[in-house]
């Protein structure tokens, strides 16, 4: 049944905040990403990592039940909205 099924964790601001941190400080390309995803324990649901285009999206959601994007963005990391 669907009710038996367990929602994705819920992320605080706070919580973004590190994840985008931690990833300025590790990630710069997209092999790097994928080793991070691999690595995190933070749920992913996709990767893109090319050349014109990287970010992720996890496979949990912020506190207001949005879904979280993380891009790389002229070499910074932010939340995409």
């Amino acid at each position: 049944m669907l009710n038996d099924l367990e929602r994705p964790p819920a992320y605080s601001d706070t919580d973004i905040a590190a994840l985008l941190a931690d990833l300025q400080a590790t990630v710069n390309g997209a092999t790097s990403l994928t080793e991070w995803a691999e690595s995190a324990a933070v749920p992913v649901d996709r990767i893109v990592a090319g050349a014109d285009l990287t970010y992720l999206r996890l496979a949990a959601h912020d506190s207001e039940g949005s879904p979280i994007v993380l891009m790389l963005r002229e070499h910074i990391w932010q939340r995409a909205i």
